[in-house]
This record gives C-alpha cells, structure tokens and sequence, in this order.
C-alpha cells in the first residue's frame, strides 16, 4: 500500500530518528511512504497564532500536492503537523467560501478528498494489530515502558477523531503486539510545555520533569513517545526528575516506531538510536533486545 508521506520541519532535522524508523517500520508492514514533492511548513504554532488564515492555508497546500498525487492517505508522524493538517481540512471541508479562498491563496485546486492519519493510525488502521503482531521477529520481551501521547496527538477529539482524548490506547497496543509490558501510569496525555520550549524554558523543564517523574514512579525502563517535540522536550526534564527523585536517576526517551523497528527484526544499525541525549542502548542491551 502506497501513502503519501508528509515529514514537517522537524523529521528533518531534530528528529529524524523518528523519520528513519517510521520509514523503516512502514515499509516491513507493507505501506510504501511516497514524501510529498515541494512540501512547506504546515505553519506551526506560530502562524496558527498570528494569521489563522494563513495557517489553514500553508496546511492546506499540503493536502493539495497530495491530493494532485493520487493519494488516498496522507501520514503526518508529527502530533501537531497532524493536528494542523487535519483541522485545516475539516475548516475547508463544507465551507465553500473559506474553500475557494483558500484556492485563491495556494493557486491549487484542493477539494479535500485526501485523508490525514498520524503513525498510529497507519499501524492499528491500516496494517491491524493482529497483522502487526505476525510479522514481528524479536519480541520486546522484558522491556516494561509507559506510553506517552501528549497533548495533540489524540486532541482536541473532534480534530483528531481517533481513539480516547483522556485514556488513549492505541500506542499501548501496538507496544503490546510488540512484546513489551506496558505499564499503567497517569501522565499518558500530560503536555510537556510544547513550544514553550522557544521562550521559556523553564516552564517545559518542570512539565516534562513531572512526566519524568511519574515514568520513574511507574517502574518504566523506557517511556515511549510518538511526537518529535514531546521526545526533545521530556529531556528537558531529567535534571528536574534527578533533583526531585535522586541522583543518577534518568530514562531514556524512545520513538515508538524505533522500538517497533526492533521488534520487527531490523537492524539497530539501521536505525539513529546512539544520537538520542539519553543513550537507551544500557537498558536495550540488558533486556536482551540489542
């Protein structure tokens, strides 16, 4: 199965070990990801912020490149690229005039037929967890995680329109299939300070120092994260969780797809895990899965 594939500014950059893996883990399950030719930004908090129209407008012409491509489905593995996305379509979708506006602006002739799904969608919807569990390899036997949603992932619910806003169960699934012990814990949809992360630092380290914190309580050996800011910021919060929980306490912070990669049977040489600022090749190693 072919979908068209949408990285965002990020899976360039800052997190393309989630790219990598997402890939990776894709293409063994079967779906082929096609990146949009000529993608721009989805304009992000900051354009939402200042000039809505403009922001509709920048996610709008994304979904247009996909749509003139022939795809059905469009996979955005950023939470809040996803969450742009999909809200740009449904403000289009039925409202002609904000539509032919829109036209207007990106000079292309959008008419809304593209789908936007996140990663977990494409695994649980699209490739089934029972498929998902047959084709994996190498258990994560042993390896007890926390699932870590955040904020937009799953929210606002009649944007993202898939799984539950308070107690979402899709990535606990698909770690499941994977062979790992997921664990019950309060923090799953926290918010890890998002883009505070830009001007006040300090508001994302004691966010994600909380998270941090109530994974470390949980017993987890890894938390495991499908959102590239929420992965960068949780690392803003291990000097705050080392100075509430004692010294030389930390956790690695993962991407969902790395582990399912694992699980998969893929090399880790494959994957950019030894990049990540919390190294979780220790606890890899000792679990048995590397």
């Amino acid at each position: 199965m072919k979908v068209g594939y949408y990285p965002g500014c990020s899976l360039h950059g800052t997190g393309k070990a989630y790219d990598i893996s997402a890939r990776t883990a894709m293409k063994v399950l079967g779906v082929m990801p096609e990146e949009v030719a000529d993608w721009s930004c989805c304009g992000s908090t900051p354009a939402e912020c200042e000039n809505p129209l403009l922001s509709t407008a920048l996610s709008a012409r994304n979904l247009a490149l996909a749509e003139a491509a022939g795809h059905e489905f469009l996979v955005a593995p950023c939470a809040a690229c996803f969450s742009h996305l999909k809200k740009a379509g449904l403000e289009i979708a039925g409202n002609e005039k904000l539509a032919a506006k829109i036209r207007e602006l990106i000079e292309l002739d959008y008419q809304g037929q593209v789908k936007v799904l996140n990663l977990l969608q494409v695994f649980v919807d699209l490739v089934g967890i029972d498929a998902l569990r047959k084709k994996v390899k190498k258990p994560l036997t042993g390896l007890r995680v926390v699932t870590y949603y955040g904020c937009l992932l799953v929210r606002p619910a009649h944007v993202a329109g898939f799984d539950d806003p308070v107690n979402p169960v899709s990535l606990d699934r698909i770690m499941e299939a994977a062979g790992a012990t997921v664990l019950p814990w309060g923090a799953k949809t926290d918010c890890c300070g998002a883009s505070f992360t830009m001007t006040n630092p300090e508001v994302v380290a004691e966010a994600s120092g909380k998270i941090m914190l109530q994974a470390l309580e949980a017993g987890a050996d890894l938390v495991v994260t499908a959102c590239p800011m929420c992965w960068m910021n949780l690392y803003r919060g291990h000097g705050y969780a080392r100075e509430h929980f004692g010294p030389g306490k930390t956790m690695p912070t993962v991407y969902f797809t790395e582990l399912l990669a694992l699980a998969l049977g893929v090399s880790p040489r494959a994957l950019v895990m030894k990049k990540h600022l919390v190294n979780p090749y220790p606890v890899l190693r000792q679990k048995q899965i590397v």
